[in-house]
């Protein structure tokens, strides 16, 4: 199925590719809610985030969809500041108790 298909590009981090495939899946009749879903995280992860949350909108009521999108920016946000921040730190510091 295109969007098992989508989402193995998702996982080998061609989200390009991944985009393609899961917009040719959410343009078929079978389209369903998990295919809008998938393109909806694709379209996010590569930071376009109002497009994302029109797609989850069409699944969810607006304040679900809009949280949806806010925690995968929070999710992106820290992982974004775990990789700036990872090469500043000693290495001492990372085997501190907290």
């Amino acid at each position: 199925m295109l969007s098992n298909l989508g989402l193995s590009y998702v996982l080998s981090k061609d989200l390009p590719k991944a985009e393609e495939v899961l917009r040719r899946a959410y343009g078929s009749a079978r389209a369903d809610a998990r295919v809008r879903q998938n393109l909806a995280l694709v379209i996010g992860l590569q930071g376009r985030f109002a497009e994302a949350e029109s797609i989850v909108k069409a699944d969810l009521p607006a304040d679900e969809a809009a949280a949806n999108v806010a925690y995968l920016k929070q999710v992106l946000n820290r992982k974004n500041a775990s990789r700036e921040g990872a090469g500043s730190l000693p290495v001492a510091s990372l085997n501190r108790p907290e």
